[in-house]
């Protein structure tokens, strides 16, 4: 087995990641070092349905198409079709680490002169490079660099994504609307209300957020919910002495530039996250053992509170989560100034 793929030229390029918001999101770094390895090549990315609303955020690729949901075979026939008419590929990487038929089939479907993946039972026989598989307790960075080596690149771990100037127009207006104004703000996700393991109870982050308003009387707190989390969040943001609003249904692009122009997140580790540090905001999240260790954004920007458990974040106190919170304002007030 090769550790590197060969320096033949790369005119056309397909990668795969067939995963959450989120995975996509992290593999921005690679997606970063392969467009600077082959400046003129076209690439091309494939993700599943609930990535497809952070394909037009990022800047590295020239195409993007999606795989449909199961039963939408319109879906699977423009995918199909644009495989057929695309021509041949000179490099697939497969992005994801875990094994997955759908990139499988993907993978083969390029036809692709050569491949790469991470090393898994699945593909073999078909890949022509493999890297060492994902471990357990490794970081996501550190599976994105394995890939960016294997392709003879150089590249840093930030996220990286860009906010479309019609997105950033529509949550600057966004803004203007829920909190007109000039001064510092913070947007605040509680998280996926669906996921209680990796949600810090509501309870304490109204108190976290009541804190936050004493210790910060100039900071404008804004909340955000997602698809069916609208009357929880609103119950946490009407909690708090001077009540907060609530941005729900916003596009991706728009979230994103809300983040932006706020510049900290603060809230239980999701997508949100991620896509908040690749628009260049600071994150503050309340992980467990296993987010911290695999999916912590990385650098000084990004601070937060671990829990003593492994896959749970219940444990967490406010007075912990207090601490260590203003520990990383007190770090961020000179960027933020800056």
């Amino acid at each position: 087995m090769s550790s590197a793929v060969d320096d033949a030229p790369v005119a056309r390029a397909t990668c795969l990641y067939v995963g959450r918001l989120g995975d996509v999101i992290v593999a921005t770094p690679f997606l970063r070092a392969l467009r600077r390895r082959h400046p003129r090549a076209r690439l091309r990315l494939i993700v599943g349905a609930r990535a497809a609303e952070v394909l037009p955020l990022i800047p590295f690729i020239d195409e993007g198409l999606t795989v449909g949901r199961p039963g939408e075979f319109g879906a699977h026939l423009r995918l199909a079709a644009a495989l057929a008419l695309g021509g041949r590929e000179d490099l697939t990487v497969d992005l994801n680490s875990a094994d997955s038929t759908t990139s499988f089939w993907l993978a083969r479907a390029t036809r692709a002169r050569r491949k790469l993946s991470f090393d898994k039972p699945r593909g073999r026989a078909l890949f022509d490079w493999r890297v060492p598989a994902a471990g357990e307790r490794e970081h996501v960075g550190e599976r994105m660099a394995r890939l960016i080596a294997a392709i003879g690149a150089a590249g840093s771990p930030e996220l990286e994504l860009r906010v479309p100037d019609a997105d950033q127009a529509e949550a600057d207006a966004a803004l203007a609307r829920l909190c007109a104004g000039a001064g510092p703000r913070a947007l605040v996700h509680p998280g996926n209300l669906g996921r209680a393991p990796s949600l810090w109870p509501l309870e304490r982050l109204a108190e976290l957020c009541r804190r936050l308003e004493a210790a910060e009387p100039d900071l404008r707190l804004v909340f955000l919910a997602g698809p069916g989390e609208r009357a929880a969040v609103e119950s946490v943001a009407r909690a708090l002495r001077r009540p907060a609003p609530v941005l729900h249904g916003a596009r991706l692009g728009v979230v994103a530039g809300v983040a932006r122009r706020c510049g900290l997140l603060i809230g239980s580790l999701t997508s949100t996250t991620h896509l908040a540090a690749a628009v260049g905001a600071a994150t503050f999240a309340f992980y467990e053992g296993y987010t911290e260790t695999v999916w912590r954004p990385r650098g000084a920007r990004h601070g937060g509170v671990v829990a003593p458990d492994w896959d749970n974040v219940q444990k967490t106190s406010v007075d912990e989560a207090w601490a260590a919170l203003s520990a990383h304002l007190a770090r961020l007030k000179p960027w933020a100034a800056a």
